[in-house]
């Protein structure tokens, strides 16, 4: 209190010291009161500041476990993706690389992992692993959900061996305004199995090349 007293008595006329000094001394227990407050409120403040932080804690420990079970989930659709491509004679890097394309475009696991099995029957190499995931994104990017990928390539495995045009592959030439009959013709004229598959890949590939490319300048801009 000395100091508020001191600090009165300067400001003030000698005549008027003690009625200043009385008043200093008022203010100073005030201040003191405020202070308590303050200290009282600060204390508030910490007790908020632990519960946040354990709140926080508990979130980060729930945000590990998401990123495990992601990741249990990512080995289990790797394992189904090995097994898929191994069986068609073909290497594991070569589903890795389909799936990790598929997914780019899809944004879901277990689409991606569906198509990229589908995929090991179409696609012998690197190069093909490309044009298929190429006619994905320009598929996905012109029709969206309407002409699921999953079928697409399921119908072209099942077309490329019955030699008849099928499913979804039908809806994506018709909506390209590729006439289903004058492709039928174009898939009797193929002498095998593979010559089958060639064509549609190329047709595909060709006819939504435009797409793809948009699809990826979109997607590089996000």
């Amino acid at each position: 209190m000395e100091i508020f007293k001191l600090f009165g008595s300067i400001l003030i006329n000698s005549d008027e010291a003690e009625k200043s000094i009385q008043k200093t001394e008022s203010k100073a227990q005030k201040l003191a009161s405020v202070f308590g407050n303050g200290i009282k409120t600060a204390a508030k403040w910490g007790a908020g500041i632990a519960v946040g932080a354990a709140t926080a804690a508990t979130a980060a420990v729930g945000a590990l476990l998401k990123v495990d079970e992601a990741t249990a989930e990512y080995r289990e659709n790797m394992g189904k993706l090995n097994t898929a491509w191994e069986a068609s004679g073909k290497s594991a890097d070569l589903a890795k690389k389909a799936y990790d394309g598929l997914y780019g475009i899809l944004g879901d696991q277990g689409a991606a992992t569906e198509a990229a099995q589908l995929m090991a029957q179409l696609a012998n190499n690197t190069e093909d692993v490309a044009k298929w995931n190429d006619i994905a994104a320009g598929v996905t990017g012109t029709f969206g959900d309407a002409l699921p990928i999953n079928s697409l390539i399921e119908a072209s495995n099942e077309t490329a061996k019955v030699g008849q045009v099928t499913g979804a592959l039908a809806d994506a030439l018709n909506w390209a305004g590729i006439s289903e009959d004058e492709f039928n013709e174009k898939l009797a004229a193929c002498g095998s199995e593979q010559e089958r598959n060639q064509l549609i890949t190329e047709t595909l590939s060709s006819t939504y090349k435009s797409a793809t490319d948009a699809f990826k300048a979109n997607n590089a801009e996000v």
